[in-house]
């Protein structure tokens, strides 16, 4: 298939590989026919919208948005930059500079949110016209988007801030919310937060997960983990949620309720992004072995591994 053609699957699975420029596209068959495009060879734009050698050094990409129609949103950590793609022709159409290192990029209402992790800001990028809005000031470091879509809010963990950011999206009236340690996850499910945060101090190297109300912002903790957790994703109306440990290549199954552990599965390598395809598969990036898990929540096992580019990151599942 060349890369004019249509993926015409039931669900589609895109993975941003930063070390080498690379997005793969995955079917949702037991197959898992895999297609992997160097990016450069899906521009389709002229020369005065190229930015910062974007045919020379590497541009890194990293996280991905879907604007649940045509468009694909790549943000690039070396290049500062989002990458506008068209789905069905798999062509670049528009790049747009960003803040530095932009780390997590969230779409919502016609707007693309960014977290800019070198210059502590998140840009506000307008989907029709692909321009840049504005640039927010956050705490140090921002890695993490969460959207509050039901009231209007933005949450921002800054990853080396021992700080969240709320920005109301209808009054822009702001509110830090002060942390004993640094957030990296969040998980929005109905009026509470789960919180992932880490403490690697040179003595203590312990990962939390908290408990917020976000009406009131009281939290409370709910475990301490004696290592240093990455990521985590809940299965929507459930009580479980899994989290990845870059240190000792696990994946693990939590009662986050009753604070039980209910099993840890060994991925190898350095297991990161987490995405859930609303049933029973979860697609884990390893920016170690250059592949994609996959893992079978109902029964609790990884069904495949699937080769895509080299240092996979940020994951993305849609129709």
């Amino acid at each position: 298939m060349d890369g004019g053609e249509n993926l015409n699957y039931k669900k589609k699975i895109v993975v941003a590989n930063t070390g080498d420029d690379s997005l793969t596209f995955i079917n949702d068959n037991m197959d898992y026919k895999v297609e992997t495009f160097k990016i450069k060879d899906l521009s389709n734009f002229n020369q005065k919208q190229i930015i910062n050698g974007f045919y020379g050094c590497y541009i890194g990409p990293y996280d991905l948005a879907f604007d649940g129609k045509d468009y694909l949103y790549c943000t690039n950590i070396y290049d500062n930059s989002i990458l506008k793609i068209d789905l069905k022709s798999k062509k670049v159409m528009d790049i747009v500079p960003v803040g530095k290192h932009p780390s997590c990029i969230k779409y919502f209402k016609n707007k693309l949110y960014v977290a800019n992790s070198d210059s502590n800001s998140v840009s506000v990028v307008d989907e029709d016209s692909f321009s840049l809005i504005e640039n927010i000031p956050v705490g140090e470091k921002p890695v993490d988007i969460q959207i509050d879509e039901k009231n209007n809010k933005l949450y921002v963990a800054n990853g080396n801030g021992f700080s969240i950011d709320v920005i109301d999206l209808n009054s822009d009236e702001r509110n830090v919310i002060k942390l004993t340690d640094n957030p990296v996850k969040m998980i929005l499910d109905g009026s509470q937060m789960y919180i992932l945060s880490n403490v690697n101090n040179g003595i203590l190297n312990n990962s939390n997960i908290y408990i917020m109300d976000i009406e009131s912002y009281s939290i409370k903790s709910i475990d301490n983990f004696k290592s240093i957790f990455n990521n985590m994703i809940q299965i929507n109306g459930s009580e479980v949620i899994f989290i990845t440990n870059m240190d000792n290549g696990y994946l693990y199954r939590m009662d986050i309720r009753r604070r039980n552990l209910l099993s840890k599965t060994y991925l190898r390598g350095m297991p990161n992004k987490l995405e859930w395809d609303g049933d029973s598969l979860l697609y884990i990036s390893n920016i170690f072995t250059n592949t994609v898990t996959v893992f079978n929540i109902k029964l609790n096992k990884i069904v495949d591994n699937i080769k895509v580019g080299k240092e996979p990151s940020g994951i993305l599942v849609f129709k």
